[in-house]
């Protein structure tokens, strides 16, 4: 089951945001995630996520970057007067008030995450692989670290694994929107691995027809990399204790629709530059359902 969108605007409008609650689109992984939570813990869940989707949509939708940096500063102090219970913004009164200051994501996370957005409204190309790892390591699995605290597993190997997750889950969504971002100007392929394939940016931001030859072969890498990243993690939650694995099903659930769009993707040629891929809602909320009964995996790549 797929659908796709064709994007009639580009990404970044020049409007500037507007501070108000980002929350999950209906439909999406994440929403159907939110929706296995035990009810005890949907609320500082969802709080969560919607502090971090307006502060990652800010690049995206806050055309200069000296305003969009100010505006991230300005959440990296309100988080701070959040923690010390002096919320001002209504999202962070909302999770001040449905999540214990115990529970709350460290400090870490929340430096991590702005930290990590700022980057991306300076750095639009990734020289090699290791520097888009680092970035995947401090935007995803810093924040994966932060739901499984809010999730209640809070054991070392836990923190690891659900890191591992966000790491894996962040590099299928920049695989997911590699034509989006590129037509917005940011190229998440490392330079190394473009030209070994003989893949020009531009032939991804603007792409071509015929694509260049070495295009199915990058492709493939791509999704190869996605698809371990996302097994690599699975497995590593697989191995916690009983009560810590039901408690990161929420991120498992996202991981398993994560890895069907991206074979999915795998199967699509260029239409990932020339459309925006997604599962259908149905098709995510049985992924999501089979999960949070702990029933099946991944099944192997391909199929």
């Amino acid at each position: 089951m797929s659908a796709s969108e064709n994007p009639t605007h580009p990404a970044h409008p020049a409007a500037p945001v507007t501070d108000t609650a980002a929350t999950p689109r209906d439909g999406s992984s994440l929403y159907y995630a939110l929706r296995i939570v035990p009810a005890r813990r949907r609320a500082a869940l969802a709080g969560a996520a919607q502090c971090w989707l307006t502060v990652v949509r800010v690049p995206m939708t806050v055309s200069d970057p000296g305003v969009a940096e100010t505006k991230l500063r300005w959440w990296q102090q309100e988080w701070e007067r959040a923690a010390n219970g002096q919320p001002q913004h209504p999202l962070t009164r909302h999770f001040a008030n449905a999540c214990p200051s115990a529970e709350w994501p460290m400090p870490a996370w929340r430096q991590g995450l702005i930290d990590a957005t700022i980057q991306q409204l300076h750095q639009t190309r990734w020289l090699d692989e290791a520097s888009l790892a680092q970035h995947l390591a401090q935007a995803g699995g810093l924040a994966g670290m932060a739901a499984a605290r809010l999730l209640g597993a809070d054991s070392a190997p836990a923190h690891a694994a659900a890191a591992a997750l966000g790491t894996a889950l962040h590099r299928a969504q920049l695989l997911a929107r590699l034509g989006q971002d590129a037509r917005a100007g940011w190229i998440h392929v490392p330079i190394d691995q473009l030209q070994r394939h003989e893949v020009r940016a531009h032939q991804i931001s603007r792409p071509e027809n015929p694509m260049p030859a070495g295009w199915p072969a990058l492709l493939a890498e791509l999704v190869s990399q996605t698809h371990t990243a996302l097994r690599a993690a699975w497995q590593q939650a697989m191995a916690l204790p009983p009560a810590e694995r039901r408690a990161l099903r929420p991120l498992l659930a996202m991981a398993r629709c994560a890895d069907a769009l991206t074979g999915q993707i795998g199967q699509a040629g260029d239409r990932v530059l020339r459309e925006r891929l997604m599962l259908t809602p149905l098709h995510k909320a049985w992924l999501t359902w089979l999960t949070s009964k702990g029933w099946g995996g991944l099944p192997p790549p391909g199929r």
